[in-house]
């Protein structure tokens, strides 16, 4: 529970310091007093977005720390060690707020941001404003109440969580769709362009180059070739013989002079390999096959490469790593099918997850709205409205629309006539009336919630007398099970409180100040005569703030 709240320089508050208790305790003072200000402050400290009119006039910062006991609050402990900011039995939420707009969080004294702020201040308090009857004009929460009631806010939360997942993988799948019918013409294109290439010689294209050039000039290579052959050794006046006679001349002439050694030796060689380059010359005439046949095909594939090369605007060279890159675009697209198919499974998955978990939400949001009906209707009567009529009104929704809210959505209906046939409460409540239908469902909701502090800031308004008292002994109820903060101006509420606050505010010409203080139980029947009889109190008005104190 909360067990103290510290404040500095907030509204009109310059420092303020305030231990809490169990229970029910009451906040009371006079209009304009501030009464709502401790309320606003620890908004503030759970979270809110911060706003720099509420720091002090004059001041640089405004400062909120509030103190929870959590020895009794085991998933808030779980909560603190997850995101590593444990302290025992205690947690520690402080707001630091500058001139400037700009502010800084603390848990525990370490630095945060406002959405663990949020998230942890939804474990701790939860605050019912004087201006929350205004939502029930929106029927969507309608079904958030209920949902909270019948225990399924975490249900619908998943349930919301799955209905986004098939939204998000649906429009994956709707942009597949569009995207692979592009990709299968492409598929389509890449797998004949494979075809093609995988059926051409194109690992062998230098080597078919080279026997089409050869094959395109085998007359030439053999004309020439012959010619050259008969001028090294077949005719008569050869370069083989005429180097043959030079070879014999000289080596005569070694027998006079040794000094010729080397050129004979030079020359010998050069007749031995003119000797050998004749016979390859006449092997690789021999080898010259003109054939018109072999040559129209080694011509068809060339120009089939030639072919290919321009197609794929590359040399023909290139052609190999022009197959790798298609055959790895082809695989890519196939890939791109498997994912399709993937998103499918997965989103048959979640519809699956979503319908069974949709059944679920639903056959308890019914289960739950019975019973809400008759104690909202019971409450009804107690707060003065003894002949009205409530019930939770649903509509169905299509299961395959995978809608955020389930399988329904609701609405609240009333009557609050005899004989008048129940009507959306938006149009049917009157100001007194939907302020009391309020007050029913979050005194019910309180009584369903696991959350160790309950704050009412004036949801009385718009009631008074015996009703007043119902309220209070209402919320004296729940204080047995929960701590309850209630801002209140109702006298009948005040008394019923099990500890009083009073508010009070100061002026002096440079500033406006505002206390809050716990009274003492002579003071608290100065007070609640105050609220009852206003500017003069009387012994009677008096008697009359005894009389309440006593019966509460």
């Amino acid at each position: 529970m909360l067990t103290s709240i510290h404040i500095k320089d907030f509204a009109i508050i310059d420092q303020l310091d305030l231990d809490l208790k169990s229970g029910m305790t009451v906040i009371t003072g006079e209009t304009g007093a501030g009464k709502s200000i401790m309320v606003d402050a620890l908004s503030y400290a759970l979270g809110e977005r911060a706003d720099s009119n509420v720091v002090r006039n004059g001041a640089k910062r405004a400062e909120i720390s509030a103190y929870f006991d959590i020895q009794q609050l085991p998933h808030v402990k779980d909560w603190l060690d997850e995101q590593m900011l444990d302290d025992d039995d205690h947690c520690i939420l402080r707001r630091v707020i500058n001139h400037d707009g700009r502010s800084k969080a603390f848990v525990n004294g370490q630095p945060v941001n406002l959405a663990q702020v949020s998230e942890l201040g939804d474990f701790l308090v939860d605050i019912h404003g004087q201006h929350e009857h205004q939502s029930l004009f929106k029927p969507q929460v309608h079904l958030q109440l209920l949902d909270r009631y019948a225990g399924l806010t975490e249900q619908s939360a998943e349930l919301a969580k799955v209905a986004s997942k098939i939204s998000s993988i649906s429009s994956k799948l709707k942009a597949f769709q569009s995207a692979l019918k592009d990709k299968n013409d492409r598929k389509d294109l890449i797998s004949f362009q494979l075809q093609e290439l995988e059926q051409a010689p194109i690992d062998k294209a230098n080597d078919i180059e080279l026997e089409h050039k050869r094959a395109a000039n085998a007359s030439r290579l053999l004309e020439k070739g012959q010619q050259s052959l008969a001028a090294l050794s077949e005719d008569e006046d050869t370069i083989s013989s005429n180097l043959g006679r030079i070879v014999h001349n000289i080596n005569d002439m070694l027998a006079v002079d040794e000094g010729l050694k080397n050129t004979h030796d030079l020359l010998q060689s050069a007749l031995v390999e003119i000797d050998e380059a004749s016979h390859e010359l006449r092997d690789y005439l021999e080898s010259l096959d003109i054939d018109p046949q072999a040559y129209q095909e080694l011509d068809q594939q060339i120009s089939l490469l030639h072919d290919l090369a321009r197609k794929h605007q590359v040399s023909m060279e290139d052609l190999p790593q022009t197959l790798q890159e298609l055959q790895q675009e082809l695989e890519n697209l196939e890939g791109d099918e498997q994912t399709f198919d993937d998103l499918e499974k997965e989103l048959s998955k979640l519809e699956k997850q979503y319908l069974e978990l949709a059944k679920t939400i639903s056959t308890k949001r019914h289960q739950a709205a019975k019973k809400l009906n008759q104690e909202v209707i019971k409450l009804m009567q107690q707060l003065g409205l003894g002949n009205g009529v409530f019930e939770v009104s649903f509509n169905e929704q299509d299961a395959n629309s995978h809608k955020s809210t389930g399988l329904e959505t609701a609405e609240f209906m009333v009557s609050t006539n005899p004989g008048q046939k129940t009507m959306p409460l938006r149009k049917v409540a009157s100001g007194g009336e939907l302020s009391r239908i309020s007050l029913a469902l979050q005194v019910i909701n309180a009584q369903t919630t696991q959350l160790p502090t309950l704050i009412f800031d004036e949801v009385d308004v718009g009631i008074g007398g015996g009703t007043a008292e119902i309220v209070g002994k209402l919320l004296a109820e729940l204080g047995k099970q929960a701590q309850i903060l209630c801002v209140t101006h109702q006298a009948q509420v005040a008394a019923q409180g099990h500890h009083h606050l009073q508010v009070s505010k100061s002026q002096d010409k440079k500033a406006t100040q505002t206390q809050l203080l716990e009274i003492t139980q002579t003071q608290r029947i100065e007070e609640i005569a105050r609220m009852i009889g206003g500017v003069e109190i009387t012994e009677t008005i008096r008697q009359h703030a005894k009389e309440l104190l006593k019966s509460a």
